[in-house]
């Protein structure tokens, strides 16, 4: 017989309630949360890395760990030390599905490379997986037996800072038989396992948006298909959901909030993917020891982030669900003023707090369940291995568009687009915040595949090239952007993936209208390549052909119209043309650095709404552009201005790796530390031309001049700080009265001049 408890006993409750400390348990309550802990296995060491983006893995240099198992069912009971190490470091773990054997993360020596061990939790059978020269890391087990796990086996290198790239690969039990599932250009890392048997893991990208805090939740299969936003790529806090993992029996998952640059410490929440992809409901915030509050931009080009990048060094991290209601973590106190190391602590989903081991002077971290669980189900087969191609089939491109205003036949072609893996790590002064420099707004090398025709009905039926990062554009006859995919994607070789639409919702499906069947059983489209050529964008090859045959007539020369030169000559890092075109506005591009935060709505970004764009609509000057050239135009637009179309450099350890007025000392390649804009630094010395340059100037006692814009290196006597200071009457700019240079044969002038033509 069930009784209701007496009102008194229900008054109790609430007092205890309104009196006990924030996340500590009434006495009872700790003997349920304790005794529903099976035994565990944590690691003691020292140091996280350096950020969430997982490739800051490879700078943890840290010495010394142990891996312990300990029984909380026997509490008077040390834990047990199974593995330990003074030279080398233990970092993570992760437990078989039976309980009984652990992977690792593990080096034997602080020189060697991270790799994939495997130990029973009794200590014995330490077995090395993988080898090599990458670092392989987060390894989990597959429930067929296989192993899942992050490397820099890929091979490349992150876009800003020096560090390597990761994605996801599987291999077998031994170890052999490696392969890669994930063709990320950046960062995947912190895979687990759901209970359907995708694999949920953190992916960083830097597809035009704001670098900070696209570090979303991902689902893949282990053959590398359906690659899929679980969660949260528009969030801007926290910047990183950090390591998922999946909460038994609920549907969820439970998770770090963590920041960009720093250690994955913060918040823990739990995700409910059913709200929706980019809900902010659907993220519960369990933990309150941050001033992390789950948030989005105002607007899609809100750039904020910041909120979500500071550190809390002694908040939370690793969290391990045991049940529905309650998970391990790895607990810092919260405080500055606490004993500044990690205790392992049972954190109720409610938010309840109780320390389950920790001994105030060391750090316990990355707690497990060694109870067994049950296996999930096994996606079967393998990612191919040989190169070939896969087939996108889109129900209706409008769904998703005409809300927007796109009208039903505005979109004709879809254009493909790839993004080149860096080539080099980061290990020279940047320029614009590129190391080697791109351009103003991507830092990426991007290469226009070509395009696929888009019917009246929307639907597009194609094949692309497989184990490369693609995105896509839609766009109008004329071959302006009507909407840009703001994230990446990537297909097989052999699958067959699908969407409903462009800027679709993941739990939309397409119209029963849509002729789906029919669509199938025609022979997918072939991406056609532009007329000037597939591959990556090229300013000077692209672009300036069209600048030269209509625009140079007015805009080149000493003095150009407007003082817009469109000339190709060339500047510090660019061209004369590329630096009037992105400084003055008049086209519509996104620094990353930081960027939109929201996803690009239709008809509002990159050529559509640019300066340039209009004024050929208009005949600007009498000018009938060509429609092939304004193509040109609008593709390079639209891959965010690209100038380079290659990682490689002529000038290697220079400012953006292509600075011609500094020169690394006596060639040894050294990193040159603390170099700050426009200056070398102590292993940098300056060109001699740029050394008497600076000289005479300072002579002249002129502000620092904008290097970037104001040097012409291909006519140096029309170059902006000789003509802008040079007397109107002698063919200058400046006012007769007030010119620096009243003739050309002004001494200082001809010095100028003469460093100039030296340097060209």
């Amino acid at each position: 017989m069930h009784m209701k408890p007496w009102p008194w006993v229900r008054c109790i409750a609430l007092l205890l309630a309104a009196i006990l400390p924030a996340g500590i348990a009434p006495a009872a309550d700790r003997d349920t949360l304790l005794s529903q802990c099976p035994p565990v296995a944590f690691i003691r060491r020292s140091a996280h890395m350096g950020g969430t983006n997982g490739t800051m893995f490879s700078q943890v240099h840290s010495r010394g760990s142990e891996l312990m198992v300990y029984n909380p069912a026997e509490p008077k009971t040390a834990a047990k030390t199974i593995l330990q190490t003074v030279e080398g470091y233990i970092y993570d773990i992760s437990p078989s599905y039976d309980g009984r054997k652990l992977l690792l993360t593990y080096r034997e020596k602080a020189v060697d490379a991270f790799h994939i061990w495997e130990i029973r939790v009794d200590g014995s059978g330490l077995r090395q997986l993988t080898s090599g020269q990458w670092h392989d890391f987060n390894p989990v087990y597959y429930p067929d037996g296989r192993i899942v796990f992050a490397s820099s086996r890929c091979e490349s290198f992150s876009l800003c800072q020096d560090f390597l790239a990761s994605a996801l690969y599987i291999c077998r039990a031994d170890g052999s038989d490696i392969r890669r599932i994930d063709y990320t250009t950046l960062c995947t890392s912190a895979p687990a396992i759901l209970p359907d048997g995708r694999i949920i893991c953190t992916r960083w990208e830097y597809q035009d948006k704001n670098i900070f805090s696209w570090q979303g939740l991902w689902t893949l299969q282990p053959n590398g298909q359906k690659l899929q936003l679980y969660y949260g790529n528009t969030l801007t806090v926290p910047n990183s959901r950090w390591g998922a993992k999946p909460i038994p029996g609920t549907g969820k998952v439970i998770l770090t909030m963590a920041a960009h640059h720093h250690q994955p410490i913060g918040d823990i929440a739990i995700v409910d993917p059913t709200t929706g992809t980019e809900n902010l409901e659907g993220m519960r915030q369990i933990t309150f020891a941050t001033q992390y509050r789950v948030t989005k931009g105002r607007d899609w080009r809100d750039t904020n982030w910041g909120p979500g990048d500071k550190l809390y060094p002694w908040a939370f991290v690793d969290p391990w669900p045991v049940n529905a209601e309650m998970s391990l973590v790895s607990y810092g106190g919260g405080s500055e003023d606490g004993p500044k190391c990690f205790r392992i602590v049972l954190l109720g989903h409610d938010g309840r707090i109780e320390t389950l081991y920790g001994d105030g002077n060391k750090s316990f971290v990355n707690p497990v369940s060694l109870a067994p669980r049950p296996l999930p189900h096994a996606i079967p087969g393998d990612v191919p291995t040989v190169p070939g191609a896969g087939t996108f089939y889109v129900a209706d491109v409008y769904q998703g568009l005409l809300e927007q205003g796109v009208k039903r036949g505005q979109v004709k072609h879809l254009r493909i687009w790839q993004q080149i893996p860096k080539k080099y790590n980061t290990e020279g002064p940047r320029y614009h915040d590129h190391y080697p420099v791109i351009g103003y707004g991507t830092y990426y090398v991007k290469s226009i595949l070509g395009t696929v025709p888009v019917p009246d009905d929307g639907g597009i039926y194609f094949t692309a090239p497989s184990g490369v990062e693609l995105y896509f554009q839609a766009i109008d006859a004329d071959g302006k952007e009507v909407v840009r995919m703001g994230s990446v994607t990537q297909i097989t070789t052999g699958e067959q993936a699908s969407c409903a639409g462009c800027h679709d919702s993941r739990q939309k499906a397409a119209p029963a209208t849509t002729p789906f069947n029919h669509r199938l059983q025609t022979r997918p489209a072939d991406i056609a390549p532009p007329v000037w050529g597939a591959g990556p964008v090229d300013y000077v090859k692209l672009v300036q052909p069209v600048l030269d045959r209509y625009c140079i007539s007015c805009h080149d020369g000493p003095t150009p119209d407007a003082g817009i030169n469109l000339s190709g000559d060339k500047t510090r890092f660019f061209s004369m043309s590329y630096e009037a075109l992105c400084r003055r506005k008049f086209v519509d591009g996104y620094f990353i650095n930081p960027g939109p935060t929201g996803n690009f709505p239709a008809l509002a970004s990159g050529s559509w709404t640019s300066k340039i764009t209009k004024l050929m609509e208009s005949k600007h000057g009498g000018v009938d552009v060509d429609p092939e050239s304004r193509k040109r135009i609008y593709a390079w637009i639209d891959s965010n201005l690209c100038y380079y179309s290659t990682w490689d450099m002529d000038r290697p350890y220079t400012q953006g790796g292509r600075d011609p007025c500094f020169r690394v000392k006596n060639d040894d390649g050294v990193y040159p530390k603390a170099v700050k804009f426009g200056h070398g630094g102590k292993n940098l010395e300056p060109m001699p031309w740029f050394a008497r340059f600076e000289q005479i100037t300072a002579e002249l006692g002129m502000k620092e001049p904008d290097t970037t814009q104001c040097i012409n290196f291909t006519h140096p006597q029309w170059s902006p700080i000789l003509v802008n200071n040079l007397a109107r009457s002698a063919g200058g700019l400046a006012d007769d009265k007030r010119a620096l240079f009243k003739s050309k044969d002004d001494t200082a002038y001809k010095s100028l001049l003469q460093s100039l033509t030296d340097a060209a």
